[in-house]
Parts: C-alpha cells; sequence; structure tokens
C-alpha cells in the first residue's frame, strides 16, 4: 500500500496539472472532425511557448511566479490570494497597481461509480486579468511548491500566453486524479482548462513540471490552439508502456492540441482537426506502435520522439494501426482504414527523408538495405492497392520513388557499378503510375517512369562503362516507357 500510494504522488505531480472538476466517469468516443484550413500554402504555424526555468531547490511552500515582458517575480501564494500581483511593476496599471488576482482550490471527494465508491482529488488554480494595460504582453503564471514526502518533491503548474495574443481575462486550470486507491486499477487524470476571453479565442499553453531525487525529472506541456474549455483525460499504465487520452470540447470551433512530455525521454503528440468528442490509447516500444480507438476520425495525429530525428504522421485516424520497425531496414504497417495516410519523415516541409502509405487495409512489410547506396535493396509484401511514395536525399544520393502496388509482391534490387545489374518482379501483376529516380554521386542512376508496368523476375545487366545491356525474365508496360541507367555520369536508354 506504501508503494501504491508513492505512485500516486507521483502521478498527481507529475500528470495532473490542469484537470477539470471531476463529476462523471463515462467513456469518451465518436464524432468526426471538421475540414481544418491553414494559409495559402496549407501550412498551420504552431507557435513554441517559452517557458522559464524555475526551480526552488529546497525551499518549503507554495509560491506564485510571473514573468511579464521579461518582467520575473516570486510571490508567495497566500500574498498572491489576498493582495493579487503587480506584474509589471507599473503602480499605475491594472487595479491600485495589481493586474492579477490569483485563487487556488483542493477539493476531496468520494464519488460513485461502475467500480464502487472512488476517492477523487482535485486542485484548480484561478486567475483574474484585472485592467486592460498588460492584456497583450508575453505573460507566464505558475504555482509551485515542494512537498516533503519520502524525499522533497518539487512542482509548478500553470499556463502561457505569447507576445500579442491576448491574455485571458479570467484562466481555471483543474487538475484531478482518481487514485483507484482500494482497487486493481490504474489511475486515471482529469485535465480541464477553462479559459475566458474578450475578443475571441486565442492560443495558451499550459505546463506541470515535476521533480524529485528518487523520480528524476519530468515535464508535461499542453498546447492549445486556439484555447477553448476542454477536457483531456489521461489513463496510464507506464508499466506495460501504455497510455489512453480521451479529449472532450466545449466548443464548436476548429482546434489543434500539442501535448509535449520530456523526461526519460522526449516525445510530442499532435492532433488536428479535433473532433468534439474523440478517444484512443497508445502502446509503444523501442520498436513498436499502437493506435487503437473506438471510431475513426476525421483529424490527423503527428508523434514525434527526439531521439529518432524522426517523426510519424497519421492522416485519417482509423479504429486500429500498428507499426513495427527496425533500424537495420524493416517496416511493417497494419491498419483497417484505406483513407488512412501513414508517414515517417525527418520534416514535413521540407523532407529529406519521406515515407508515405495510403490506400491500406490490412499488413504490408517494406524491407530495405539500411546502408542505401550503389548496391540494395526494396521489397515490399502485403496488401494489393498499396500506393507508396518514398523520398531520400543525402549529400549527393538522391532517391524519389512512387507507385501504386497492385501485387501482393514487389522486389527491387540494384548494384550501381561496372559490372552492374537491376532486378525488377511483380509477380507478373500490374503496377500503376511507376516512377523511380536513383542517383549516387552523379555518377550512376536509374530512371524509370510508366504508367503500368509488371515484372516477372526481370533483370538487367551491364559488363562494361560503355555497356551492352543483357535482359532476362519478362518486363511489359502500357503505352510510354521512360528506362534508363546512369553508368559515369552518361545516361543510357534502355528501350527506345
Amino acid at each position: 500500500m506504501i508503494k501504491k500510494a508513492s505512485v500516486i504522488l507521483l502521478a498527481i505531480l507529475l500528470l495532473a496539472p490542469l484537470a477539470g472538476t471531476l463529476n462523471r466517469f463515462e467513456k469518451v468516443g465518436g464524432g468526426g472532425g471538421k475540414e481544418r484550413g491553414g494559409d495559402d500554402n496549407g501550412k498551420v504555424e504552431l507557435r513554441e511557448a517559452v517557458w522559464s526555468d524555475w526551480h526552488l531547490g529546497n525551499q518549503l511552500g507554495f509560491y506564485v511566479r510571473t514573468v511579464y515582458n521579461g518582467i520575473e517575480k516570486t510571490t508567495p501564494v497566500i500574498q498572491s490570494i489576498f493582495s493579487g500581483i503587480d506584474i509589471d511593476n507599473d503602480p499605475m496599471t491594472g487595479v491600485d497597481g495589481k493586474d492579477v488576482k490569483v485563487s487556488v482550490f483542493a477539493l476531496p471527494l468520494l464519488q460513485p461509480t461502475d467500480d464502487g465508491i472512488v476517492f477523487t482529488l482535485s486542485i484548480a488554480m484561478k486567475v483574474i486579468r484585472l485592467g486592460e494595460e498588460t492584456k497583450n504582453g508575453e505573460f507566464e503564471i505558475c504555482l509551485g511548491g515542494s512537498i516533503p514526502f519520502n524525499g522533497l518533491h518539487t512542482f509548478r503548474i500553470g499556463y502561457y500566453s505569447a507576445n500579442g495574443e491576448e491574455i485571458p481575462k479570467e484562466m481555471r486550470e483543474v487538475a484531478t486524479i482518481v487514485p483507484y486507491i482500494f482497487y486493481d486499477k490504474d489511475p486515471e487524470f482529469y485535465i480541464n482548462a477553462e479559459p475566458v476571453f474578450e475578443n475571441g479565442n486565442e492560443n495558451v499553453s499550459v505546463i506541470l513540471q515535476y521533480s524529485s531525487d528518487a523520480f528524476g525529472e519530468h515535464r508535461v506541456t499542453i498546447d492549445y490552439f486556439p484555447a477553448v474549455n476542454t477536457m483531456i483525460k489521461f489513463s496510464p499504465s507506464l508499466s506495460m508502456n501504455k497510455f489512453g487520452i480521451s479529449i472532450e470540447r466545449f466548443a464548436d470551433i476548429e482546434q489543434t492540441i500539442r501535448i509535449g512530455y520530456a523526461g526519460d525521454f522526449e516525445a510530442t503528440l499532435t492532433i488536428e482537426d479535433i473532433p468534439q468528442q474523440m478517444a484512443f490509447t497508445m502502446s509503444f516500444s523501442d520498436n513498436y506502435f499502437k493506435y487503437e480507438a473506438s471510431d475513426e476520425f476525421n483529424a490527423s495525429l503527428n508523434i514525434e520522439y527526439k531521439d529518432m530525428d524522426l517523426l510519424a504522421r497519421i492522416e485519417y485516424l482509423p479504429h486500429f494501426i500498428a507499426v513495427s520497425f527496425e533500424q537495420e531496414g524493416y517496416l511493417s504497417i497494419n491498419t483497417d482504414e484505406r483513407k488512412s495516410r501513414f508517414i515517417v519523415t525527418d520534416d514535413l516541409e521540407e523532407p529529406s527523408i519521406y515515407l508515405a502509405i495510403t490506400n491500406l487495409s490490412g499488413e504490408t512489410i517494406i524491407r530495405w538495405d539500411a546502408d542505401f547506396d550503389a548496391y540494395g535493396f526494396i521489397t515490399i509484401d502485403g496488401f494489393s492497392g498499396l500506393k507508396v511514395e518514398m523520398k531520400a536525399n543525402a549529400g549527393n544520393m538522391h532517391f524519389d520513388y512512387y507507385a501504386t502496388i497492385k501485387t501482393e509482391h514487389f522486389e527491387l534490387r540494384w548494384n550501381l557499378s561496372v559490372p552492374g545489374s537491376i532486378y525488377i518482379d511483380s509477380n507478373n501483376e500490374w503496377l500503376a503510375s511507376y516512377y523511380l529516380n536513383f542517383t549516387m554521386d552523379d555518377m550512376f542512376g536509374i530512371l524509370i517512369e510508366a504508367s503500368m508496368l509488371k515484372a516477372n523476375n526481370f533483370a538487367l545487366e551491364w559488363q562494361s562503362s560503355v555497356p551492352f545491356f543483357e535482359t532476362s525474365g519478362e518486363l511489359q508496360f502500357v503505352g510510354e516507357i521512360t528506362f534508363a541507367v546512369m553508368i559515369n555520369g552518361v545516361w543510357y536508354q534502355v528501350f527506345s
């Protein structure tokens, strides 16, 4: 029981910065998102929150920290509640020189659920902006403190508005934990942000930061683009590398939410085109990822993991998607929704590495030579009708590939040297809109383009730098075809 209490305390401090006062325990799901627009290029700009570096050290007690246009203040919480805070050092702004008023509440409750009577604990912070003079400055406010419990636990929660964004007239942040102390069930956390603006909805970011000698330092941030009354529920099962997230919004406007974690690892989830209600679970390990939901959503999910320098993107979220991968050159994707698009890239705007898969309903396995040089291969096995797009650019290496694969097996092998060879096999079934452009050091390359193409153990070989091509197997195409090989910087047409 002591061990579980320690875990619960850690969870309170780590995962419960902003949850709404808990008054029901129903599941959240269903619905579909609206189409989302960006700027003229379709790009949605998401600004970063500039959080200050705040460490209380061994100082006990609870404090409110404000940072307004570079002016930093740390005020005892009692003084903040009764006297308010002058955030800009200007006695002529706000009300009687005070620019914000802070309220803090703690509310323990016993509530009936399907599992029985459960204990819940909510911590709420309400901030009221006084006056108009500080309305549009860069502003951060956090409640922080230290709790001695088998060591010292330090935490902070709060919110941030960027310069030029309206600071909320009122902002209520509530964190609720359901620890299930007497039940064999993982705890749940509810995070609620309730902003009130005077001139429409603006962006707001919130933070939870926690540290201790025993558990290290952890930080959770949530960015709302824009901020509306939003409930986010976390159901972590960290021992199983699994967590559930449900989101319920109380306004019918387009919204993107970005959730970031930094601690034992660094990862970011960005959910675009959020419907009014959605719920999903995610499981993960070093080389495995699974997403499951009770419904499909016309929404997009970006997953960024810092150590990999890559991000994954899922457009039109399905009921289910599972991904297994190895850096040595293996990727397996299994999903149940043809409309979903799965992307792995280093940059969505200007990628040097890019893989996109669409029209998949089932499992496909892609294998490749991890060195990806003058000698290599790609094989694709699985669902017929799969659309694959691959791009890679590194130094003088350029690889660009696209095809609609109407066969359950496709294989491409190459040896771009002298002597050299190219091997293509599609089980004698058609590929549509086939395009391949692969060059190395502007010395060797392959260029193939055809509207329809099929191959049965087709091999192209050459022995000299002024090649005489030898072919075996079968290669068929419909309409015009471009099939060229570059050797020592000179392109040679294989078919004319």
